[in-house]
């Protein structure tokens, strides 16, 4: 007999040959916390509908929790025989929680809870990505800044074209890491829908609530068509676009950085941090990891591929090809954190090598086009102009003389327009500085477009709202400091905890601000009954938390009061919904530093249930 999960309907038990080549448990736990936080709103969902009991969805979310933790400090055995993430874990919710436990997978089917637990997994990843460019883009900003007068060679076809800002190559990079960060930010909006209700492929006949769990997992729409929901990748091949395309542009990086710090351009010193020596040649600084970044580029564009090919041929609606999805997007993912975690790294400590770079500017006729310009604001055709200064390059190479090494005798022999003023034309930083076409290389453009960036980069207000400068959601900021209050409200030795209407979304201590003329002790007891409709008595203080980082809404300082009461809790003002927890069950995501804040209280307090605790 089959003792699946499924085995219902099979008679003999699975070949181990076809238990080794068929399970994904080895990479798919990785998933494990999108898994279960999908489950515990699926679970709510069938309480709130009343296709299981509140007392059913309790034990299953409790359950759920204690498997979670279990998890996180590595105490959980994975089973290969359990194939994959979500049947470990409904295995081990039923063993915890008894048969209640199979009520779980009511209305939903593995097909729509893996498109979900992914759509949960790039959602994040997305926003880490961002982190990521974020901070290399105010690197390459202030590497700017620091060389902003520095003059190097600009190639076409790796030949010396024209001078440019070194800061104005610089800031060519910011341009295409800013397309990747939009580029990263537009296909969240893909991957933030819904297909959790869609069942297998055709919905369900239960009277599930597909609003209530897209609110409560923060998506913003829902997805329409059953068959679409479980048969589509596409926001997992963009998203995996996206990541190649960035990769390509640090690759583009990394071999101008090898190119540039080699012997025969000298023009950047390297970090000694992100080099290695040779094991043969002790003269050797090699820049393994521009190598690196250049040679683990191709395993992004390998992975996008890879899933293009996959999905190619499927017929609707999901098979079991697409279990080979995840592989190449979590081999992707940490490919591209490990890029931008080294460019990071690298590109504050580069150093140009101003006198080698001064001396390769003397090179390659590099102020030919702005002695072709000049001849053409003289009045000579450009085309006419263009001809004109081929000959006098090809004199100076006759002669191995420099354009700016030439006589104005020798120069008037090619046109009798050149004089004396000539000379600024020819010299190289006069020739960078007379790009002031908007985009162009002139030193009073790159400040400009330097002062523009850094206005970018900084927080954006519209009144009271702002752009939380994280996830992008617009958040309510005060321009000063307003004092506020959290409250840990201890509960038969469990705390409350709320999940809130507004922006960003999460799991959070009640609280909020302190009126005018009000105490913090009275603002507390108010916020409480105003959240969750208890009568708490205060019993101490835990601490005032002070930092200007410490919540994106502006609120840099708070005082946290603990207090107890009894009875149910019930949502009530700002909260959303709201969950008695223990400090082995805490909900993801918290929000801000109340992680941080309940660590401490934990610390200090055990798990609170006791008023000798408070007196120790």
């Amino acid at each position: 007999m089959n003792k699946k999960l499924w085995g219902g309907r099979f008679s003999s038990a699975t070949d181990n040959v076809m238990e080794k080549f068929s399970e994904s448990i080895s990479y798919d736990k990785r998933l494990y916390e999108y898994d279960i936080a999908g489950s515990i709103v699926h679970a709510q969902m069938l309480a709130k509908q009343g296709i299981i009991t509140d007392e059913e969805a309790d034990k299953i979310i409790e359950g759920l929790r204690k498997i979670k933790h279990m998890i996180d400090e590595g105490e959980f055995e994975f089973r290969i025989e359990d194939e994959d993430i979500h049947m470990n874990i409904e295995r081990k919710l039923i063993e915890l929680v008894g048969k209640v436990g199979g009520k779980l997978h009511t209305a939903r089917s593995r097909n729509d809870q893996i498109a979900l637990d992914i759509r949960l997994f790039l959602r994040d990843a997305s926003i880490e990505i961002i982190d990521r460019l974020n901070k290399l883009l105010k690197n390459i900003v202030e590497l700017a800044k620091k060389y902003v007068d520095v003059v190097m060679p600009g190639f076409t076809h790796l030949q010396h074209a024209q001078p440019v800002l070194f800061s104005h190559y610089l800031l060519a990079y910011y341009e295409k890491f800013k397309r990747d960060k939009e580029r990263f930010k537009d296909t969240i909006k893909r991957i933030d829908v819904l297909p959790l209700g869609s069942g297998a492929l055709a919905g369900t006949s239960f009277p599930i609530d597909r609003k209530f769990v897209a609110e409560q997992l923060k998506f913003s729409k829902i997805s329409r068509n059953s068959m679409d929901a479980v048969s589509d990748r596409d926001f997992a091949i963009e998203f995996l676009n996206d990541i190649a395309i960035c990769a390509m542009h640090a690759s583009r990086f990394a071999e101008e950085m090898v190119i540039f710090s080699s012997q025969e351009f000298d023009f950047v010193d390297l970090p000694d941090e992100f080099c290695t020596g040779s094991s043969i040649m002790p003269q050797k600084k090699n820049p393994d990891a521009m190598e690196l970044v250049r040679g683990k580029t191709a395993r992004t564009y390998g992975n996008l591929i890879q899933l293009l090919t996959l999905m190619k041929g499927l017929p609707l609606t999901y098979n079991r090809d697409m279990q080979e999805d995840k592989e190449s997007l979590f081999d992707s993912i940490d490919t591209i954190f490990g890029i931008l975690d080294v460019l990071n790294g690298f590109i504050p400590k580069i150093k140009p090598k101003e006198e080698v770079l001064e001396k390769a500017l003397e090179k390659g006729f590099i102020t030919a086009t702005d002695l072709a310009d000049y001849l053409t604001r003289k009045g000579i055709p450009f085309r006419e102009a263009h001809k004109i200064t081929g000959e006098i390059v090809a004199y100076a190479e006759q002669n191995n003389k420099k354009l700016n090494e030439l006589s104005i005798e020798e120069l008037k022999k090619f046109s009798e327009l050149i004089e004396s003023d000539i000379i600024n034309v020819l010299h190289y930083k006069k020739a960078v500085n007379s790009r002031t076409s908007y985009g162009g290389t002139a030193k009073e453009n790159v400040l400009k477009v330097i002062e523009e960036i850094e206005k970018e980069l900084s927080t954006r207000e519209d009144g009271n709202t702002i752009e939380c400068p994280r996830c992008g959601y617009p958040v309510k900021a005060y321009k000063n400091p307003i004092p506020t209050v959290d409250i840990i409200i201890e509960v038969d030795g469990k705390i409350v905890l709320i999940r809130r209407k507004n922006e960003p979304y999460g799991w959070a201590i009640p609280g909020g601000y302190i009126d005018y003329g009000e105490s913090a002790e009275s603002a507390a007891v108010r916020e409480a009954k105003e959240e969750t409709s208890l009568d708490v008595k205060l019993k101490g203080l835990l601490g005032v938390y002070s930092d200007p980082d410490r919540d994106p809404r502006g609120h840099t300082i708070t005082t946290v009061f603990v207090a107890e009461a009894e009875g149910k809790p019930k949502a009530d003002d700002d909260a959303l919904e709201i969950g008695l927890f223990d400090k082995n069950s805490l909900p993801e995501p918290i929000v801000f530093d109340h992680k941080k804040i309940l660590q401490d209280y934990f610390s200090k307090y055990g798990t609170g249930n006791s008023t000798e605790q408070h007196n120790r």
